[in-house]
């Protein structure tokens, strides 16, 4: 809708954004609620935020578009496929008009437990580990992964032995963090290049390592295929720390259906491999995001093949299990 609208995003954090209108540009903090928020709700976000923020809501009634504008701040009611909102950017007000009907609102749904998700990536790569060792590694303290240990311990995830914390199965471990995990958040741009998957990944990759060569990871198709080969990429899925506008690159904004590159500023802190747990270096050069979000990257990638293409990282994923270590 922003595209089309003839707005342009470019990602600066995981709950910042850029946004320019021909000449015009402003940079806002993203303030997303799952449930819609009443006018006394804007007031508090206001007296709170000195800077002007993007309300993100399922709904907003005229009495919150007003008090929001009134602010200078911009809004977007999203819920399903139908956007409304008023942006302010620099001046200009750019106003968004649905253009399909509203979908059921979304329920409310809890603070995501990225601690529980980071400790089963870790726990993947890391055989029989002391709750010391994964605390380090997961970057929280050790009565939070304590804490999330017995959560998955309860569940059959999880289990310790005289060696350490452990799965109890691979492949349910990798089952239930399918099944369960929310996607990275954070904020995302889609872009469209005529370059194949794999070069424009490389693009992406060092323009963003010219500001923080550690802030850059690639998964979905590209990824796949250099750690198990299977398909010709056809979407690029990179993760940076920072975003960059991939438009001085060339690259052209695009809705998600047909994109080929998907770039996303994650909030995820999981995503980032510790110091010590990096993948290994790659003949091309590309840093890889770890194998569990490659295959959770594929499994949603465009094509009727995605789901071969994720068995082969999945059996790559059993193999590498076995070399580290764990029982078969």
């Amino acid at each position: 809708m922003l595209t089309e609208a003839g707005v342009a995003l470019i990602p600066r954090g995981a709950d910042r954004v850029e946004l320019s209108y021909a000449d015009a540009r402003a940079t806002l903090t993203v303030v997303a609620s799952p449930t819609p928020l009443s006018p006394r709700d804007i007031a508090a976000l206001i007296s709170r935020h000195p800077e002007p923020c993007l309300i993100i809501v399922p709904a907003a009634t005229p009495a919150v578009q007003e008090t929001v504008e009134a602010a200078g701040w911009s809004w977007l009611a999203e819920s399903g496929q139908a956007v409304t909102g008023g942006l302010r950017i620099d001046g200009e007000r750019i106003a968004l008009q649905p253009q399909v009907e509203a979908a059921e609102r979304p329920a409310k749904r809890g603070p995501v437990p990225w601690g529980t998700f980071t400790l089963l990536r870790r726990m993947v790569q890391r055989p029989y580990a002391t709750q010391q060792e994964l605390a380090v590694l997961v970057g929280v303290s050790q009565p939070r992964v304590s804490q999330a240990l017995r959560t998955l311990a309860d569940q059959d995830v999880v289990q310790r032995t005289s060696s350490g914390w452990t799965l109890r199965n691979l492949d349910e471990a990798i089952r239930w963090w399918l099944e369960n995990y929310p996607g990275t958040g954070g904020i995302s741009t889609y872009w469209y290049g005529l370059a194949p998957a794999v070069e424009q990944a490389r693009t992406v990759v060092e323009m963003v390592a010219a500001a923080d060569p550690h802030g850059v990871a690639v998964s979905g198709d590209v990824a796949a295929d250099i750690v198990a080969p299977w398909r010709a990429p056809t979407r690029a899925i990179l993760y940076a720390s920072t975003g960059v506008n991939l438009a001085d690159a060339g690259f052209i904004p695009a809705g998600a259906e047909e994109a080929t590159l998907e770039f996303t500023v994650p909030r995820d802190p999981g995503l980032w491999q510790p110091s010590g747990m990096a993948v290994p270096a790659i003949p091309d050069g590309l840093p890889l995001a770890d194998p569990i979000q490659i295959l959770w990257d594929v499994r949603r990638s465009p094509g009727s093949d995605s789901e071969d293409a994720a068995q082969r990282v999945w059996d790559l994923l059993r193999r590498d299990h076995r070399d580290r270590g764990y029982a078969a």
